[in-house]
């Protein structure tokens, strides 16, 4: 309860039941101090009773101890009460005190304390008795709220409703923002405005020990106590929390699975209609496409697994205007575009899993979508190492499994392209001998006429461009393969 009531005659004789008790409002303390809550009374006749006393208190005293004339004393003891600080202080006449001490008076004053002036008849467990029966009566209708909050969200959730459409429910209950974050604090899903201020509260949702969740709660646009009326509802969003993680139910849109589903099954078959796909699930066909693919490098719980894809998932929606994913078991894919700036999308990803070094991530890029087939194959055949990783422009099996798509080509393109950074030629010449005669220095240096250093400089230079190590032999087959492939190419154009 608070001190509201007593701006208004009417609502104060309700309050004190009975209407000649003559209890009056001598001092309305500060702006908002009579809204402030009360949450027990304190009758005290210490000169500093702060040491037994809480938030939100309402003061009982008949001053006793405080029969002096001296403002110091009263301004030093009313100090010490907003401190606390206390919701008002209630001054009882006729045990000490004849009338309202004026120190006593002014002090409020000074500090915006509200003070009540008792008359002698108006005993001080009449007050805490209506007190206590106020408190019980809010605190019945708090959780009363709480409970028809926690079954009409209950309804929603087993009606099919997503976890955000609930909080959603909650958020207009509350009147403020709430967000389901993580042990990181991050936010996996979000609903509701805040009216200002910071997280008021957080409470622990039912989640397991595989990952805990809270819920918290910022710019609160009012008194109401949120234990109360979140505690039954946090049980529901806990365990539609955990159902969403751990049900075998895809969380995807069904025209992103469609996409990505033909994506991983193309095969360079020109008559796969990607375009047309891409299109119908919110997708730039024409544009550049970066892709992260999550798993586990071993044991992982599948409800961890998809909560920090999830994290993942919607932190990466900041940084990119579109965002597309599908679930698979132990996988999850996903198809980013428009990407806000030159972010580094590696170093962006790490932060997403600093605390899941178990888990397994490949990050791609890829700049048309006939190469999206093969980047995504190959980023795939890259999982199980745990950590987070950039997979290879190319692999062997992907070349071999592309030939002879547009896709393809662009990829060996791409791969080979850091060899123009000489802008000679020197190094592709010299990166194609080193591959047709397996690596012999010597014939190597008979065909370019070079010295065994310079050939060991541009071998060192090579590998640094391409980011490749030329003595792992899948590497370097896979290499040749594409230096063959663009060299075709070329022969195709002047052909024609």
């Amino acid at each position: 309860m608070s001190l509201p009531f007593l701006e208004d005659p009417c609502e104060f004789q309700t309050w004190s039941e009975t209407p000649d008790l003559n209890i009056r409002l001598r001092v309305p303390g500060g702006a908002g101090r009579l809204a402030r809550p009360i949450t027990w009374c304190a009758p005290t006749e210490h000169m500093d009773p702060t040491p037994f006393l809480s938030v939100n208190a309402l003061v009982l005293t008949n001053g006793m101890g405080l029969n002096v004339t001296d403002f110091r004393i009263w301004d030093a003891y009313v100090e010490r009460l907003v401190a606390v600080p206390v919701s008002g202080l209630a001054f009882g006449l006729g045990a000490a005190h004849r009338e309202l001490p004026a120190g006593l008076v002014r002090a409020c004053e000074t500090h915006g304390l509200p003070l009540l002036e008792l008359p002698p008849e108006v005993p001080f467990v009449l007050i805490m008795r209506h007190v206590d029966r106020v408190i019980a009566a809010e605190r019945y209708e708090e959780l009363r709220k709480g409970w028809e909050l926690a079954d009409e969200c209950t309804r929603l959730a087993a009606d099919g409703h997503s976890l955000a459409e609930v909080l959603e429910r909650v958020a207009d209950a509350v009147d403020a923002r709430v967000a389901v974050i993580d042990q990181n604090a991050f936010e996996l899903v979000a609903a509701g405005t805040a009216h200002g201020g910071t997280t008021r509260t957080a409470l622990r949702l039912p989640s397991g020990e595989s990952a805990q969740f809270r819920l918290a709660i910022e710019g609160i646009g009012s008194n109401i106590v949120l234990q109360p009326i979140l505690g039954p509802v946090a049980a529901v969003i806990g365990m539609q929390l955990s159902y969403t993680l751990g049900s075998h139910s895809p969380l995807h849109s069904v025209e992103a699975a469609r996409f990505m589903e033909a994506l991983y099954e193309d095969r360079g078959d020109p008559s796969t209609p990607l375009r047309r796909y891409a299109l119908e699930s919110g997708c730039d066909p024409d544009g550049d496409w970066d892709t992260v693919l999550v798993g586990s490098s071993g044991e992982v719980a599948p409800a961890r697994l998809r909560a920090i894809a999830w994290r993942a998932r919607v932190g990466l929606q900041g940084a990119y205007g579109t965002v597309r994913f599908m679930e698979e078991s132990g996988l999850t894919t996903l198809l980013l575009q428009h990407r806000h700036g030159p972010a580094d999308l590696l170093a962006a990803v790490r932060e997403f899993f600093v605390d899941a070094p178990e888990l397994s991530v490949i990050v791609a890029e890829s700049a048309s979508l006939g190469e999206l087939p093969l980047t995504l194959q190959l980023a795939r055949r890259q999982m199980g190492r745990p950590g987070v990783h950039h997979a290879p422009p190319a692999d062997l099996a992907g070349i071999v499994q592309g030939l002879p798509s547009p896709g393809l080509v662009a990829m060996c393109q791409r791969l080979l392209a850091p060899l123009a950074a000489d802008g000679g030629g020197a190094l592709h010449e010299t990166f194609d001998a080193y591959l047709r005669h397996s690596g012999n220095s010597a014939r190597i240096c008979d065909e370019l006429f070079i010295h065994r250093n310079t050939l060991s400089y541009r071998l060192r230079k090579i590998e640094a461009l391409l980011q490749l190590d030329l003595t792992d032999g899948e590497v370097r087959a896979t290499c040749m393969l594409a230096l063959s492939i663009v060299a075709s190419l070329k022969v195709d154009a002047k052909l024609v």
